[in-house]
């Protein structure tokens, strides 16, 4: 009614409602907030997960050190197959004497396929010898298979370790790598902010539980689940105009930037390089035509490529060039055209046509291994006029290219598409090494005007060609396997690898001198005696090489490699308990590395404790269950203990699951020839010598399985390359007159008993095998005085007394 007052009004909005409200809300955030935070907690209370950082704190004889964290690719890869970072043991207070360089990058500036000579050990050789009164601490803080997404973090956490000179040479996997466009870890080409938000979130151990059951929702086949190098990527192919292409240049640049400005926040001098490929020797690895070519068109291309081809074979390259011009007006995108049109130039001496072809062939590769055109323009960008703020440029790709036949780089300076060989790495090492130089604290000054040699760095390290033989193996298995068995040129390739490997190789007493002098200039050097202990166990001197070990673990306690080393030592010490705790210890600190497990079982069987060593087998197979060689342990474990049908199972899963690599498929060889699987291990034994050509030992086992067969001369033409390896070699000379002998080639067996006589002049069979050859081959004159000779020395010898006999009364007969 009009004018009655409410009895009941509604209540005011006073201060203390309001608060309630957000109290509500507030508890509505918290409650989920604290639910999380008590997980996190709980999670590592549990010990679940593993550290993100990519350095770690640690202690080392009483100094507190950064080591590497083994586990930090894990966010990257997942655990399956995550790279493990070099081995790095650095005080966390840097001497103020000490120059500390980091160099950041993937595989090419990590040093593969061999480290101990690759960028950063060459840097600081070249250093060092340059400025003696300098202490350079050159941080090898590049990986295998990683990109610029990863580097940002790596970089950031070296900030906080006091470097000098940051070197950053990146660029080859920023497609393939993760968050590439063509990437098989996770999503392709995001932006960098969802990248980063992703990474933050793995750096908590609740992140890292949500990712293993994101990885058990979506687990990979059994042949996927484990490192499948280059293959891994063949379904990967990116054109040049994709337009993810944009989101990899955008990103690379945004991440370089950032790179650059936590160095120069941290007080160092930056050093940024160009990226350096294969140009005139690696053909693409892949190409495609180009989107919306007709039928008709393509047909034409393909004629006319044809021809091309045909033309470019029996060496008319100016027709050649021409059809190949040809077909380039109807599609010019195809790699592989261009890799033709760039070979016929380059023949018909047309070096600036040849460069851009070769240029343009790596450009259009549509699985892109290496780093492209764009991509050095934008490394070049970012240290434009940035002198002044101590960030220089070192343009490795024309240097490397100035310093190459018809400035092509090609086999002489890369070992396939983006690795370089020794000489690469050191003209790498001196193109940086010029622009660090100009950044350097000026308190010692070069002892010369010249730069150090290449013979003299290689002399530093300790470099033999032993060493060169042991990385044409490692690049010769991955020369067998696609993507490199698609290339066009593959066949050439094969053969100027193997052919890098094929001179007489150092003695063991010649390389253990070369290292004995490099350990002289620099005796704290834990790769130096790490390869010490190689050399001194393959010398026997076993004492020597457990003492080069024990060092080498001690200067770098972080280096599984070391560990796994000793181990091997202490095992043929037979000092098996030894050779276990070592073993464990390698794994320990690398726990994606099946080899410590191998070893660790195999010390384990000859202390009698098969259970376990069972189990070492099996959780190595865990890892990687195409592991060969642990299925042939476990099936010896298991036909030692009576169980024959799975001992078979195995040994069957051991033959098939072959790993392309030279020593374990000479393993696998030797197993087979041990068992009497004779044309088993002729296989196995012909595999692993394509793949490490320069191996003696591997081709006198050869040998000797070859003459099992009754394959008498091409036993012989084995033991005649072992003798060709290894000069020096006695019973390799012997047995290769053997099995000439045995193939009715009397004059070639007597040429090897002379040698193996005068190699072996305590033994008497070889000059006794000589005396026969001369009598089969009719020089009974020449076959008598070695009959006497052995006779004086073995008065008794049967053999010997009976050609006397004959030859003499042959003699004496009218």
């Amino acid at each position: 009614m009009k004018g009655r007052r409410r009895t009941n009004p509604p209540p005011s909005k006073t201060p203390l409602a309001g608060w309630k409200l957000w109290r509500f809300r507030l508890l509505a955030l918290a409650i989920p907030l604290v639910i999380l935070i008590a997980a996190e907690a709980a999670l590592r209370l549990a010990g679940y997960g593993y550290a993100t950082a990519f350095l770690l704190p640690s202690v080392h004889m009483g100094h507190p050190t950064f080591v590497q964290n083994n586990q930090f690719g894990a966010r990257f890869f997942g655990a399956r197959r995550a790279r493990a970072p070099h081995p790095i043991s650095i005080l966390r207070d840097k001497p103020p004497e000490v120059v500390r360089i980091f160099v950041f990058g993937e595989s090419a500036a990590y040093g593969d396929p061999q480290p101990r000579m690759g960028l950063p050990r060459v840097l600081q050789a070249m250093l060092s010898l340059r400025r003696p009164g300098v202490k350079f601490e050159v941080v090898n803080a590049a990986m295998t298979a990683i990109n610029s997404h990863v580097i940002v973090p790596i970089a950031c956490d070296c900030a906080k370790a006091n470097g000098d000179i940051w070197v950053i040479y990146m660029g080859n996997n920023e497609v393939v790598g993760p968050f590439g466009a063509g990437t098989v870890f996770g999503p392709q080409s995001p932006p960098v902010a969802l990248v980063r938000a992703s990474l933050a979130l793995k750096t908590t151990r609740l992140g890292q539980w949500m990712d293993s059951l994101r990885a058990t929702w979506h687990k990979a086949p059994e042949e996927n689940e484990d490192w499948g190098g280059m293959m891994m990527f063949l379904d990967q192919q990116i054109r040049a105009n994709d337009p993810r292409m944009a989101a990899v240049y955008r990103n690379f640049s945004r991440n370089l930037s950032d790179i650059i400005r936590a160095g120069h926040e941290s007080g160092a001098g930056i050093v940024v390089s160009t990226v350096a490929v294969n140009l005139k020797d690696c053909a693409p690895f892949a190409s495609e035509h180009r989107a919306g070519l007709t039928e008709s068109d393509k047909a034409k291309w393909e004629q006319l490529h044809q021809a091309g081809v045909a033309a470019e074979n029996s060496g008319n390259f100016s027709e050649a060039g021409a059809r190949f011009r040809e077909a380039a007006r109807i599609d010019a995108t195809v790699a592989e055209l261009l890799f033709h049109l760039g070979r016929c130039e380059l023949a018909l001496g047309k070096q600036a046509e040849a460069y851009t072809c070769f240029a343009d062939a790596r450009d259009f590769d549509t699985l892109r291994f290496r780093c492209d055109g764009r991509l050095n323009e934008l490394i070049r960008q970012s240290a434009v006029y940035r002198e002044g703020d101590h960030i220089r440029l070192a343009d490795s790709e024309r240097a490397l290219a100035a310093a190459s036949p018809d400035g092509l780089p090609g086999g002489e300076l890369f070992y396939e598409h983006v690795h370089p060989t020794f000489k690469g790495n050191y003209l790498l090492a001196r193109t940086i090494a010029e622009q660090i130089e100009k950044l350097l604290p000026p308190r010692a000054a070069p002892t010369s005007s010249s730069w150090p040699t290449e013979s003299e760095c290689a002399r530093r390290l300790g470099r033999t060609n032993r060493d060169l033989a042991a990385a044409v193996g490692e690049i010769m298995a991955r020369l067998t396997e696609p993507p490199f068995t698609m290339q066009l040129n593959h066949d050439e390739q094969m053969r100027h690898v193997a052919a890098l490997a094929q001179g007489p190789m150092d003695t063991i007493a010649q390389a253990l001198k070369v290292e004995a002098d490099a350990l002289s200039a620099d005796p704290d050097d834990a790769l130096l005696r790490q390869q010490a202990s190689v050399l001194k166990e393959e010398a026997g001197d076993l004492a020597g090489a457990a003492a080069e070990a024990e060092r080498a673990v001690d200067l770098l306690p972080s280096d599984a490699e070391a560990w796994s080393q000793l181990g091997i030592v202490r095992a043929r010490q037979e000092k098996y308990e030894d050779a276990a705790a070592a073993f464990r210890r390698a794994f320990e600190l690398n726990k994606q590395d099946v080899w410590p497990l191998q070893n660790l079982a195999s010390a384990l069987v000859k202390l009698d404790r098969k259970d376990e060593a069972t189990r070492q087998f099996r959780r190595a197979l865990e890892i990687q269950p195409r592991f060969g060689l642990a299925w042939l342990g476990l099936g010896q474990v298991l036909e030692s203990e009576g169980q024959k049908d799975q001992a078979a199972a195995c040994f069957e899963r051991g033959l098939t699951n072959r790993i392309h690599h030279g020593s374990e498929l000479a393993t696998l060889a030797r197993f087979c020839q041990g068992r009497g699987w004779f044309q088993a291990a002729s296989t196995n034994f012909a595999d692993a010598i394509t793949l490490d050509p320069s191996d003696a030992r591997l081709r006198f086992d050869a040998g000797q399985n070859l003459a099992a067969l009754g394959r008498h001369r091409e036993a012989a033409a084995r033991y005649a390359e072992a003798a060709r390896l290894s000069p020096d070699w006695g019973q390799a000379h012997f047995q290769c007159g053997r099995e000439f002998g045995l193939g009715d080639e009397p004059a070639e067996a007597a040429r090897e008993f002379r040698e193996a006589s005068r190699l072996l002049p305590d033994l008497i069979e070889p000059r006794l095998d000589l005396g026969i050859a001369l009598a089969k081959e009719g020089q009974a004159a020449d076959a008598l005085k070695e009959f006497e000779t052995v006779a004086q020395r073995s008065p008794t010898n049967a053999v010997a007394q009976h050609y006397i006999e004959l030859l003499r009364a042959k003699r004496a007969a009218p």
